[in-house]
């Protein structure tokens, strides 16, 4: 299958949302990788689910990291292709990355302290997605279906969406994330 848009699913905590965002041909599926941080998955689910898994390219999502030390485990844990975070952590993580990154940015904050570039940046609704658009590949966090229909497409590079928790292993109402997909998929 194929996506209308680059399409980023992130805190994937199970098999399941896993297995469908790459049946829908997905482009990034992002972990939590930092214990103690909503939708954390150790390296030994992380593992099991990534064997069940092609396609996609896998983004560590390293909210909430501390020390700079703790990007060696990740890396040799996870084996991400991204690394994602948020300007927080991009003063831990500054003179440490060697991998591309996705920065996350909340309304209001700018790029002015950041010194490379980075390979997408995460916005949520903004007013001023054609000013950072002009420099910068745009992946923009969608909620809803509501959203999807109100994005002007020429300011962005995809759209970000997130997994949520099954009922039990196995059982998944997957709702606005398959909603979504679903708008999103090519016409053949």
């Amino acid at each position: 299958m194929a996506l209308k848009t680059f399409v980023k699913v992130g805190s994937i905590t199970n098999l399941s949302d896993a297995r469908y965002c790459a049946g829908m041909g997905v482009d990034l599926l992002g972990f939590r990788v930092i214990e103690g941080q909503e939708n954390y998955i150790s390296p030994k689910s992380f593992q099991e689910i990534r064997g069940w898994v092609t396609g996609p390219q896998i983004v560590a999502e390293v909210y909430g990291i501390t020390h700079a030390d703790q990007l060696v485990a990740i890396l040799e844990n996870y084996r991400p292709d991204y690394l994602e975070f948020g300007k927080k952590e991009w003063r831990v993580l500054k003179d440490h990355i060697s991998l591309p990154f996705i920065l996350s940015i909340d309304t209001g904050e700018t790029l002015a302290s950041i010194e490379t570039e980075p390979n997408f940046i995460l916005v949520h609704e903004r007013s001023d997605l054609a000013q950072l658009a002009n420099d910068h590949e745009i992946l923009l966090t969608v909620e809803s279906t509501e959203n999807i229909q109100r994005i002007d497409q020429q300011y962005i590079h995809g759209i970000a969406l997130s997994g949520s928790n099954e009922i039990k292993p196995g059982l998944k109402q997957y709702n606005e994330l398959s909603e979504i997909l679903e708008l999103l998929e090519e016409d053949n």
